[in-house]
């Protein structure tokens, strides 16, 4: 399963890289960590839990000690699965790249936010392509921190009680172990972008990574035409604005229960 060329994916990641490495040379901060032997002991040194689906609490903004993106900061999000052994080996495994200020060093509650996710797998295919673009487990599984997502906007909120061991590090590291324990082996290989409180930065990133963005959109438009076809649907607004989008949904669980039956 591949949704772009290896040329574009070899390229995105050295400009990437590039501009990373390029902006850490004119004195932004820049931390390059690796992903923990035993997680579950680092995040007990850390006073931290890590489970899957076992904080679902809402942490609410007088709750929040530092919020990452959100409606008045820049902010964007990206994780892209792939299957195509090629775009492997331009992967650094199990690295935490991280380039702005650790969470120590941030006064401000509010800062722009940046993260990418890039995980790799032979048995990743349409069936769990888009599970594993979801930030639930990830936001379910990390006390006192919370992911919230609406089209165009991602931010983070990371709780009064666990910021005082919070760090990027700790993230990048949650983040591998959840990924790990929901889809097992499917996962073989990761690795995570953060950039943090340098807006310019975030723009750059944003524009590098747009072919990958524009690989996902496409492939979203291709699921959206065909069902449309499917359920002989000829309006040309999207789904997310329609005025008939309840009872499509309706329409929608009665197929996918009637495929189920049939199995």
């Amino acid at each position: 399963m591949t949704y772009m060329r290896i040329e574009v994916f070899k390229e995105v990641l050295n400009n990437l890289r590039k501009l990373i490495t390029s902006e850490s040379k004119k004195g932004k901060s820049l931390f390059i960590y690796e992903r923990k032997s035993s997680p579950l002991d680092y995040f007990e040194e850390l006073h931290i839990q890590v489970r899957l689906d076992n904080y679902k609490d809402i942490i609410l903004q007088e709750e929040t000690k530092l919020e990452l993106g959100g409606f008045k900061k820049k902010s964007f999000s990206l994780v892209y699965p792939f299957s195509n052994s090629d775009f492997s080996k331009y992967i650094k495994k199990d690295r935490i790249t991280l380039i702005g200020p650790e969470i120590k060093d941030i006064s401000d509650r509010t800062i722009d936010f940046g993260m990418i996710i890039l995980i790799g797998g032979e048995n990743i295919n349409e069936n769990n392509w888009d599970s594993l673009k979801q930030f639930n487990f990830i936001s379910n599984g990390i006390d006192g921190f919370m992911i919230r997502t609406i089209p165009r906007k991602f931010w983070c909120r990371i709780s009064e009680h666990v910021i005082k061991n919070f760090t990027f590090e700790f993230l990048g590291n949650a983040v591998f172990h959840l990924y790990k324990e929901k889809f097992k082996s499917l996962i073989e290989l990761m690795e995570i972008f953060f950039i943090n409180s340098y807006p310019e930065l975030i723009d750059e990133s944003i524009k590098i990574t747009s072919e990958i963005t524009t690989s996902i959109n496409e492939k979203w438009l291709k699921k959206i035409e065909d069902w449309k076809k499917r359920i002989d649907c000829d309006y040309d607004w999207g789904c997310e604005i329609c005025p008939y989008q309840e009872e499509c949904y309706d329409i929608k669980q009665v197929l996918v229960e009637r495929e189920k039956i049939g199995k």
